[in-house]
């Protein structure tokens, strides 16, 4: 074998080293962008469940979310603070894991939950009345996305107990 073929085939053995290096970083890739993803939904996951627990852990917060379940007016001013800085918190929650969809870290199926339960809470009484004066204080293309949802009417059954007429 002369140097020119020992030449040659130090090429292809490095070629195909190369080849093999990138398929491993692509397959690492992968793997990376899969866990990123998880942990954005644990996270998002986790976010929804604080905002479900400050009412399943504190009577006050859940009598005022039941007075307010057809309009605001049965509120008092420091229980309209309340139920103001709530939904601020919960929406607010619901708009991070919108613009994670958004980025491409969480897939629209996977908050498909999510955006049911937090779009039928905004579709009805005292919470809908609340989204209508403060939606200002959300990006643009939330609140189109909202409102967009909204206009669908699907959302229009109510789900959670505080909003369902009795």
């Amino acid at each position: 074998m002369s140097l020119q073929d020992l030449g040659n085939l130090g090429e292809l053995i490095a070629a195909l080293a190369t080849v093999l290096t990138l398929g491993y970083l692509a397959l690492q890739l992968k793997q990376n962008t899969n866990a990123l993803r998880s942990q954005t939904f644990q996270q998002s996951s986790m976010d929804m469940s604080l905002t479900a627990n400050a009412i399943s852990s504190n009577n006050e917060l859940a009598s005022i979310l039941i007075k307010a379940k057809n309009n605001q007016d049965d509120l008092n001013p420091v229980e309209k603070l309340r139920f103001h800085f709530w939904m601020l918190v919960a929406i607010r929650r619901f708009e991070a894991i919108y613009v994670q969809k958004e980025y491409g870290s969480i897939d629209s199926i996977r908050i498909e939950g999510f955006e049911y339960s937090i779009i039928s809470l905004l579709a009805n009484g005292g919470a809908s009345e609340w989204w209508n004066s403060t939606k200002n204080a959300f990006s643009i293309d939330f609140v189109n996305y909202a409102d967009s949802k909204l206009k669908s009417g699907k959302y229009n059954i109510p789900i959670h107990p505080t909003n369902k007429n009795q």
